[in-house]
């Protein structure tokens, strides 16, 4: 009998000691699993928007560039002149670095910030005229939309203060208006916008250039 007895309460034993064991390693299970949200979440956070990315003092832009300059892509600024009107565009320098960019790193046919970090902003203090189509005075998101044709897709979109290209919303688009890519032999490393003094402006990447026409409305 009281071996019996004693037996049940080995049994009871182990029961509570396995118990036990589960409920810890359950804890130890929901800690890991909230360690890496954690981890992954501020790896997905974005950085809070400063107003001297695209502050039209060209002292603010540097006191900027100067604190972002240890990205992997770098702040950088086209600047210009035309006639009265001031015209710049801001935006994140990313590298060739050996990659395959075209369809791979930057997709075909989505929706591209055009550069890296924060979204790339087109500005100018009076009204344009671009490609035809007219532009009041204000900052812009500058999207593309590349494709595998030479025909990419230019978008001015009024929510400019935003991180890449995720918080796009059509109905915010400006204008649009299509570009004719080309290829070149002469590779450029780092993403780059020109504005020329006749108000061409240039896109470089990569062998890929594209531009489009800007002028004093």
């Amino acid at each position: 009998m009281f071996k019996h007895i004693f037996h049940n309460l080995r049994k009871i034993e182990k029961a509570t000691l396995y118990r036990e064991q589960m409920k810890t390693e359950k804890k130890i299970g929901m800690m890991v699993m909230m360690t890496m949200i954690l981890v992954w979440g501020a790896s997905c956070h974005r950085q809070e928007y400063s107003r001297n990315y695209v502050s039209a003092d060209s002292a603010d832009f540097q006191h900027y560039k100067k604190e972002a300059s240890n990205r992997p892509s770098p702040p950088a600024r086209a600047d210009q002149m035309l006639g009265d009107t001031h015209v710049y565009i801001t935006y994140s320098q990313p590298g060739v670095k050996d990659r395959d960019i075209w369809g791979d790193l930057v997709k075909y046919n989505k929706i591209w910030r055009t550069g890296a970090n924060e979204a790339t902003v087109f500005s100018t203090d009076k009204a344009l005229q671009i490609e035809g189509q007219s532009l009041p005075a204000g900052d812009y998101a500058l999207y593309t939309i590349p494709s595998d044709s030479s025909t990419w897709e230019v978008i001015l979109n009024r929510k400019y203060d935003v991180w890449g290209a995720y918080d796009y919303e059509k109905e915010l688009d400006a204008l649009r208006f299509t570009v004719t890519t080309s290829k070149v032999k002469e590779l450029q490393e780092r993403m780059n916008f020109e504005i020329a003094l006749d108000g061409q402006v240039t896109f470089a990447w990569e062998y890929l250039r594209f531009s489009f026409a800007v002028k004093p409305a």
